[in-house]
């Protein structure tokens, strides 16, 4: 009876055998490490607001960092393989009195341009908007995740002018609640350099908000600076004395990774 052998596979077959498990183990996707970032930024915004009836509220940047009496802002963001999760919120508390020159229109031709006022102001804004997005598009240079989420927002202003016809004071509070839809990624010229870029729409409470946000970003190790320019907008349809708000200037970044 013959007895049974074992045979060892040609090398042609052994080649072809390895070039094929290689092959595979390529093709399949590679898990991603879970990952955090956390920033803390600056936002150098102007304020303009709009009453109802027209009336313009504008407060430029440098007048909103002068007097800045409180702010805060942040971003959290994990991502877990396809997945995003993030939320960001800020808080900015803002205070200016003094003596302005308000304009004035009169149908009397020696009519005065303007008319001295006491002027106290003082805006608040707390934003807070929760994310999950979900990877759209990849490759070596490009990271595009579509995105879905709640934005709350909270405008509370007052506003007392004093001329020597009287004061008029303004206070309003509104409470916003948008749902948003939206894109968010980068895309990487080099290992340390990027553009990080953000774009979404939310309607709800609003009857339209709006945010884009665009920058350059240099990392290093586990940390990262950030420098762009951010503009949100919010337009209201049930509220008794606000249209809309604008807020847009330069932010300033530091995120860390873990």
């Amino acid at each position: 009876m013959p007895l049974a052998t074992s045979r060892t596979p040609a090398p042609t077959t052994t080649r072809l055998l390895g070039g094929t498990v290689l092959c595979l183990a390529l093709a399949t996707p590679q898990a991603q490490a879970d990952e955090t970032t956390a920033s803390l930024y600056l936002w150098g915004t102007d304020v303009d607001q709009t009453l109802e009836g027209g009336t313009r509220l504008e407060t430029s940047r440098q007048t909103v960092m002068e007097n800045l009496e409180f702010g805060l802002m942040g971003t959290l963001v994990h991502r877990r393989g396809p997945w995003l999760y993030g939320f960001d919120g800020l808080y900015a508390d803002i205070g200016k009195d003094g003596d302005v020159d308000v304009p004035v229109e009169s149908e009397e031709p020696d009519g005065p341009d303007a008319i001295g006022a006491a002027l106290d102001f003082t805006t608040r804004t707390t934003m807070a908007h929760a994310f999950v997005g979900h990877e759209w598009y990849r490759d070596a240079n490009w990271s595009v995740y579509g995105t879905g989420g709640i934005r709350y927002t909270r405008f509370e202003t007052d506003l007392t002018v004093e001329t020597d016809d009287g004061a008029r004071r303004f206070d309003t509070e509104d409470n916003l609640t948008d749902a948003t839809f939206g894109l968010r990624g980068h895309y990487s010229f080099t290992p340390r350099w990027s553009t990080p870029f953000i774009v979404d729409v939310g309607t709800g409470s609003t009857e339209i908000s709006l945010q884009a946000f665009t920058a350059a970003e240099y990392a290093w190790g586990a940390s990262s600076v950030t420098a762009g320019y951010r503009y949100m907008k919010w337009r209201l349809d049930d509220s008794d004395f606000l249209e809309e708000v604008i807020y847009e200037g330069p932010v300033v970044a530091y995120s860390y990774r873990f």
